[in-house]
């Protein structure tokens, strides 16, 4: 992976553009921070892909339990709870 500053990625994106497109991630930094990546396009909805699973599983996590002493509803019971609720 390379690392360059956001001054370099300004000054020679199209070169950096194709490091990418070749696969290799590119760190940019500002002011000697790293600050964001550069990733080639699979690579980055395979990340967006498990970035939103593991939120979706944080989400889950934090619901609170079912109450399993709730009674079981009919079918008939919930079309008629959500029709009432409906305006």
């Amino acid at each position: 992976m390379k690392t360059l500053s956001s001054a370099e990625v300004q000054n020679k994106f199209g070169s950096i553009a194709n490091i990418v497109k070749g696969g290799e991630p590119v760190a940019v930094t500002q002011y000697g921070t790293p600050t964001m990546m550069i990733l080639p396009y699979g690579l980055a909805i395979d990340a967006l892909r498990e970035y939103n699973a593991r939120r979706l599983t944080q989400f889950m996590d934090a619901m609170p339990a079912a109450n399993v002493d709730a009674p079981e509803l009919t079918l008939e019971q919930i079309n008629e709870l959500v029709h009432e609720l409906r305006p």
